[in-house]
Protein backbone atom coordinates (compact mmCIF):
# COMPACT_ATOMS: atom_id res chain seq x y z
CA UNK A 1 0.00 0.00 0.00
CA UNK A 2 2.78 2.44 0.85
CA UNK A 3 4.44 1.43 -2.54
CA UNK A 4 1.61 2.41 -4.26
CA UNK A 5 1.36 5.77 -2.76
CA UNK A 6 5.11 6.54 -3.16
CA UNK A 7 4.65 5.48 -6.92
CA UNK A 8 1.79 7.48 -6.88
CA UNK A 9 3.26 10.62 -5.11
CA UNK A 10 6.63 10.53 -7.73
CA UNK A 11 4.02 10.30 -10.77
CA UNK A 12 2.32 13.39 -9.78
CA UNK A 13 5.79 15.22 -9.03
CA UNK A 14 6.91 14.24 -12.34
CA UNK A 15 3.69 16.09 -14.00
CA UNK A 16 3.80 19.03 -12.11
CA UNK A 17 7.48 19.32 -13.39
CA UNK A 18 7.03 18.53 -16.90
CA UNK A 19 3.85 21.11 -16.93
CA UNK A 20 6.50 23.74 -15.56
CA UNK A 21 8.92 23.00 -18.25
CA UNK A 22 6.49 22.86 -20.72
CA UNK A 23 4.75 26.58 -19.52
CA UNK A 24 8.11 28.17 -19.41
CA UNK A 25 9.27 27.15 -22.72
CA UNK A 26 6.20 28.50 -23.94
CA UNK A 27 6.74 32.01 -22.22
CA UNK A 28 10.41 32.35 -23.11
CA UNK A 29 9.89 31.44 -26.54
CA UNK A 30 7.03 33.77 -27.00
CA UNK A 31 9.11 36.64 -25.41
CA UNK A 32 12.31 35.63 -27.81
CA UNK A 33 9.78 36.06 -30.49
CA UNK A 34 8.30 39.02 -29.47
CA UNK A 35 11.71 41.08 -29.44
CA UNK A 36 12.79 39.45 -32.79
CA UNK A 37 9.64 40.70 -34.30
CA UNK A 38 10.49 44.12 -32.53
CA UNK A 39 14.34 44.39 -34.03
CA UNK A 40 12.92 43.44 -37.81
CA UNK A 41 9.69 45.60 -37.51
CA UNK A 42 12.66 48.48 -36.61
CA UNK A 43 14.77 47.87 -39.64
CA UNK A 44 12.01 47.88 -42.07
CA UNK A 45 10.37 50.81 -40.73
CA UNK A 46 7.84 49.92 -38.45
CA UNK A 47 7.39 50.34 -34.46
CA UNK A 48 4.98 48.85 -32.24
CA UNK A 49 3.91 50.32 -28.47
CA UNK A 50 4.26 48.44 -25.75
CA UNK A 51 0.85 49.95 -24.14
CA UNK A 52 -1.74 50.76 -27.03
CA UNK A 53 -3.50 54.39 -27.18
CA UNK A 54 -7.32 54.85 -26.93
CA UNK A 55 -9.02 57.02 -29.73
CA UNK A 56 -10.50 59.82 -27.55
CA UNK A 57 -14.10 61.11 -29.43
CA UNK A 58 -14.05 62.54 -32.11
CA UNK A 59 -16.92 63.52 -35.46
CA UNK A 60 -15.65 63.62 -38.80
CA UNK A 61 -17.07 62.78 -42.55
CA UNK A 62 -16.41 59.92 -44.83
CA UNK A 63 -16.35 61.08 -48.50
CA UNK A 64 -19.44 59.33 -49.49
CA UNK A 65 -20.94 61.54 -46.75
CA UNK A 66 -21.43 59.59 -43.59
CA UNK A 67 -20.43 60.32 -39.98
CA UNK A 68 -17.07 59.07 -39.23
CA UNK A 69 -16.20 58.46 -35.39
CA UNK A 70 -13.81 56.76 -33.38
CA UNK A 71 -16.48 53.94 -34.34
CA UNK A 72 -15.56 53.63 -37.57
CA UNK A 73 -12.29 52.41 -36.34
CA UNK A 74 -13.74 49.42 -34.42
CA UNK A 75 -14.50 46.09 -36.15
CA UNK A 76 -11.54 45.95 -39.10
CA UNK A 77 -7.72 46.54 -38.89
CA UNK A 78 -7.12 50.31 -39.76
CA UNK A 79 -4.77 51.82 -41.74
CA UNK A 80 -4.67 55.47 -41.35
CA UNK A 81 -2.56 58.08 -43.30
CA UNK A 82 -2.54 61.92 -42.43
CA UNK A 83 -2.71 63.95 -45.86
CA UNK A 84 -4.36 66.11 -48.09
CA UNK A 85 -5.47 66.78 -51.58
CA UNK A 86 -3.29 69.38 -52.95
CA UNK A 87 0.21 67.44 -51.64
CA UNK A 88 2.56 67.23 -54.49
CA UNK A 89 4.21 64.35 -53.09
CA UNK A 90 4.65 62.22 -50.25
CA UNK A 91 0.37 62.11 -49.76
CA UNK A 92 -0.11 60.85 -53.58
CA UNK A 93 3.15 58.71 -53.21
CA UNK A 94 1.71 56.93 -49.71
CA UNK A 95 -1.57 56.21 -51.24
CA UNK A 96 -0.35 54.60 -54.23
CA UNK A 97 1.73 52.36 -52.23
CA UNK A 98 -0.77 51.57 -49.81
CA UNK A 99 -3.25 50.75 -52.84
CA UNK A 100 -0.25 48.29 -53.97
CA UNK A 101 -0.13 46.79 -51.12
CA UNK A 102 -3.76 46.38 -50.10
CA UNK A 103 -4.42 44.78 -53.58
CA UNK A 104 -1.53 42.35 -52.40
CA UNK A 105 -3.61 40.70 -49.93
CA UNK A 106 -6.51 40.03 -52.09
CA UNK A 107 -8.37 36.75 -51.34
CA UNK A 108 -6.54 37.09 -47.64
CA UNK A 109 -8.18 37.30 -44.99
CA UNK A 110 -6.03 40.14 -44.06
CA UNK A 111 -7.61 42.11 -46.83
CA UNK A 112 -11.10 41.59 -45.50
CA UNK A 113 -10.53 42.79 -42.37
CA UNK A 114 -8.57 45.51 -43.05
CA UNK A 115 -9.56 49.21 -44.06
CA UNK A 116 -7.08 52.08 -45.42
CA UNK A 117 -8.07 55.93 -44.36
CA UNK A 118 -7.03 59.17 -45.39
CA UNK A 119 -7.69 61.84 -43.21
CA UNK A 120 -7.42 65.26 -44.84
CA UNK A 121 -5.07 67.84 -42.75
CA UNK A 122 -6.47 70.34 -44.80
CA UNK A 123 -10.15 70.97 -44.52
CA UNK A 124 -10.16 74.53 -45.41
CA UNK A 125 -9.73 73.23 -48.74
CA UNK A 126 -10.74 69.43 -48.96
CA UNK A 127 -14.54 69.37 -49.00
CA UNK A 128 -16.23 66.05 -49.47
CA UNK A 129 -16.73 66.21 -52.65
CA UNK A 130 -13.34 67.04 -53.01
CA UNK A 131 -11.72 64.19 -51.13
CA UNK A 132 -14.48 61.98 -53.36
CA UNK A 133 -12.76 62.79 -56.14
CA UNK A 134 -8.92 62.35 -54.85
CA UNK A 135 -9.82 58.73 -53.67
CA UNK A 136 -11.26 57.92 -57.00
CA UNK A 137 -7.46 57.44 -58.08
CA UNK A 138 -7.18 54.70 -55.59
CA UNK A 139 -8.61 51.58 -54.33
CA UNK A 140 -12.57 51.94 -54.09
CA UNK A 141 -12.99 50.76 -50.61
CA UNK A 142 -10.27 53.21 -49.49
CA UNK A 143 -12.29 56.06 -47.28
CA UNK A 144 -11.41 59.60 -47.40
CA UNK A 145 -12.25 61.50 -44.33
CA UNK A 146 -12.53 65.39 -43.70
CA UNK A 147 -14.12 67.96 -40.98
CA UNK A 148 -13.46 70.48 -38.81
CA UNK A 149 -10.10 72.09 -38.77
CA UNK A 150 -10.07 71.93 -34.69
CA UNK A 151 -11.57 68.28 -34.79
CA UNK A 152 -8.48 67.33 -37.50
CA UNK A 153 -6.16 68.69 -35.15
CA UNK A 154 -7.34 67.13 -31.63
CA UNK A 155 -7.50 64.07 -33.47
CA UNK A 156 -3.82 64.05 -34.75
CA UNK A 157 -2.31 65.47 -32.28
CA UNK A 158 -4.10 62.64 -29.46
CA UNK A 159 -1.88 60.42 -32.06
CA UNK A 160 1.14 61.59 -32.22
CA UNK A 161 1.26 63.40 -36.00
CA UNK A 162 2.33 66.68 -36.44
CA UNK A 163 0.85 69.01 -38.30
CA UNK A 164 0.90 72.48 -39.19
CA UNK A 165 -0.37 75.58 -41.59
CA UNK A 166 2.66 77.27 -43.01
CA UNK A 167 1.41 80.94 -45.29
CA UNK A 168 3.11 81.09 -49.14
CA UNK A 169 4.77 84.73 -49.40
CA UNK A 170 2.89 86.74 -52.05
CA UNK A 171 5.10 87.84 -54.71
CA UNK A 172 4.06 91.83 -54.61
CA UNK A 173 4.99 91.07 -51.08
CA UNK A 174 1.31 92.14 -49.80
CA UNK A 175 -0.54 89.55 -47.20
CA UNK A 176 0.02 85.85 -47.96
CA UNK A 177 -3.34 84.35 -49.90
CA UNK A 178 -2.11 80.86 -50.12
CA UNK A 179 -0.78 78.00 -47.98
CA UNK A 180 1.18 74.83 -47.47
CA UNK A 181 0.31 71.92 -45.27
CA UNK A 182 3.24 70.70 -42.91
CA UNK A 183 2.16 67.16 -41.58
CA UNK A 184 4.31 63.79 -40.38
CA UNK A 185 3.66 60.68 -43.08
CA UNK A 186 3.19 58.17 -40.51
CA UNK A 187 0.81 55.48 -41.12
CA UNK A 188 -0.72 54.47 -38.62
CA UNK A 189 -2.08 50.86 -37.26
CA UNK A 190 -5.30 50.74 -35.23
CA UNK A 191 -6.71 47.57 -34.31
CA UNK A 192 -9.96 46.05 -33.91
CA UNK A 193 -10.88 47.22 -30.96
CA UNK A 194 -10.39 50.78 -32.13
CA UNK A 195 -6.72 51.51 -30.45
CA UNK A 196 -3.77 52.68 -31.48
CA UNK A 197 -0.63 50.23 -31.78
CA UNK A 198 1.88 51.60 -33.70
CA UNK A 199 3.01 53.06 -36.93
CA UNK A 200 4.53 52.61 -40.05
CA UNK A 201 7.69 55.23 -40.85
CA UNK A 202 6.81 57.81 -44.08
CA UNK A 203 8.35 56.56 -47.19
CA UNK A 204 7.84 53.21 -46.24
CA UNK A 205 7.59 50.59 -49.72
CA UNK A 206 4.57 48.38 -50.30
CA UNK A 207 6.60 45.60 -49.77
CA UNK A 208 8.01 46.36 -45.94
CA UNK A 209 4.24 48.04 -45.65
CA UNK A 210 2.96 44.07 -46.26
CA UNK A 211 6.06 42.25 -44.10
CA UNK A 212 5.48 45.01 -41.23
CA UNK A 213 1.53 44.71 -40.94
CA UNK A 214 2.08 40.97 -41.49
CA UNK A 215 4.34 40.90 -38.10
CA UNK A 216 2.38 43.37 -35.90
CA UNK A 217 -0.75 40.96 -36.86
CA UNK A 218 1.04 38.18 -35.91
CA UNK A 219 2.31 39.49 -32.95
CA UNK A 220 -0.93 41.32 -31.60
Amino acid sequence: MKRNVKITLIACLVWVFLVMFVTYNRYASNNQTNVLDAEELREIGALIYEAPVALEPFELVDHHGKAFTEGSLQGKWSLIFFGFTNCPDICPLTMQELTSFYRSLEGSQLQSDTQVVMISVDPFRDDTPTVARYMSAFDPSFLGVTGEFSTVSRLASSLFVATGIMPVPAPDGGVPRNFLIDHSGNILIVDPSGQYRGFMEPNIKRDNIKQAYELIRQAL
